[in-house]
């Protein structure tokens, strides 16, 4: 018995650890980030063959603007971001030389039973909060806000902080939209039905939240899943929404605290802006934006609540520019894939929904400051990385510039790749 759990466990490590991240936080985050720096360490010990994608690109980017900021700064805590950036790229590539199938499947049934654990964890959530020690092992305790938690009524989920929680809640719903969007090519009615009521409950879920954000990226979820399923429901959809967007702005959580919010976040901004204006080429890493702040504006403010501004604070214009550069090419691959003439393009739904999560979150928020929600995010990259491989640009120069960020660094011959 002892050996098949051991088996067990040693065999399906990763998904545990994933898992886990969800209903023990802390203990889930620190087996995936062990795990990828043991993957990392194993990578280079043995030289393994890696390539230089957009997504290690980034990683790279950003790892090279810690020990910058570091060094400059002479605040050598800030290599602990260092530590966790090592930790991602461990991570990115071990997810690079997985089954896009497997991990897939994996990372999409984990997060909609993590969505569905947050809304059961709603009604006892208030008896968690006031045991400190359960609320931090459970991820009930409320990080980044000052409200009394024994009276706090949106939905924390484990995540910590509601509007981290949604992220994730967007992230199941998209996965379980794209199973829809399966069983109704298929004619699986029965299994539809179903994956619909869990829609419904993953919707009550955000609404609980009260994310204003996690509400209109709801609504643009929504339509592009109308929109895969048949185009001109799509537009009826959309016609119906703009004549009747007054309507739609009353079933916004939270709608008296709208304008309040948008000059809260102008403000967060501005001086987000004014602080990496002063340290412009390294930045000033997570652990140093919250201490800055504090000192200079007397607030507790965790981040820049918007990721490309907050990744400019962070790891100035090295990690910045990177990031734009990595948006782009990803922008320009989905819609070159949308647009192709590829006769199968499974796993696209799944993608064309929940990639776009990562950059609607990063408008008024900056979700990836959790590790919780990084490492959905990371895994999710890098398997799109994997699928879209060997993709046909249209342009023969625009393949060719796209092809430089896949440049291996050794001339091992290594597997097989995917395709489309």
């Amino acid at each position: 018995m002892a050996k098949s759990i051991i088996g067990f466990s040693s065999k399906y490590f990763f998904e545990i650890s994933i898992f886990l991240c969800f209903f023990l936080p802390p203990l889930g985050i620190l087996l995936v980030l062990i795990n990828g720096c043991y993957h990392l360490h194993i990578t280079l010990k043995e030289g393994r063959r890696v390539q230089i994608t957009p997504g290690l690109f980034l990683l790279g980017s950003l790892f090279l603007s810690t020990i910058g900021s570091a060094l400059f700064n002479k605040e050598y805590s800030y290599f602990l971001i260092s530590a966790l950036l090592l930790s991602y790229m461990g991570l990115y590539v071990k997810m690079k030389n997985n089954n896009v199938q497997k991990t897939l499947s994996s990372i999409k049934w984990i997060t909609i039973w993590g969505g569905l654990y947050f809304y059961a964890l709603y009604p006892v959530q208030k008896m968690f909060m006031k045991n400190m020690y359960v609320s931090y092992l459970t991820g009930t305790a409320l990080i980044g806000q000052t409200e009394i938690q024994q009276d706090y009524e949106r939905l924390m989920g484990a995540s910590y902080n509601p509007n981290l929680s949604v992220a994730l809640l967007l992230f199941g719903l998209s996965f379980l939209l794209g199973e829809c969007l399966k069983s109704i090519k298929s004619a699986s009615y029965k299994k539809l039905a179903l994956q619909v009521t869990v829609v419904g409950m993953l919707v009550h879920a955000i609404f609980l939240t009260g994310s204003k954000a996690g509400f209109g990226i709801l609504i643009i979820i929504f339509t592009l899943f109308i929109f895969r399923w048949n185009r001109l429901y799509a537009l009826f959809l959309t016609s119906i929404m703009l004549i009747n967007i007054h309507f739609i702005l009353e079933l916004m959580p939270r709608k008296a605290r709208l304008f309040a919010s948008a000059d809260m976040r102008k403000v967060i901004w501005e001086r987000s802006i004014h602080l990496w204006q002063e340290h412009s080429l390294f930045g000033i890493t997570p652990i140093g934006f919250h201490r800055e702040y504090m000192n200079l504006y007397h607030d507790n403010i965790p981040h820049a609540h918007n990721m490309v501004i907050g990744i400019f604070t962070e790891y100035g214009s090295l990690g910045g520019v990177a990031l734009l550069i990595v948006i782009s090419i990803h922008v320009y691959k989905m819609l070159s894939l949308y647009l192709s003439n590829v006769a199968s393009k499974k796993h696209l739904d799944t993608f064309l929904l929940s990639l776009p999560i990562i950059l609607l979150t990063g408008v008024f928020d900056y979700v990836l400051y959790s590790p919780q929600v990084a490492l959905i995010a990371i895994i999710l990259l890098a398997t799109w990385e994997k699928y879209t491989a060997r993709l046909n640009l249209v342009h023969p120069r625009i393949l060719s510039f796209v092809r430089k960020w896949n440049v291996d660094l050794t001339v091992k011959h290594g597997k097989k790749k995917e395709y489309l």
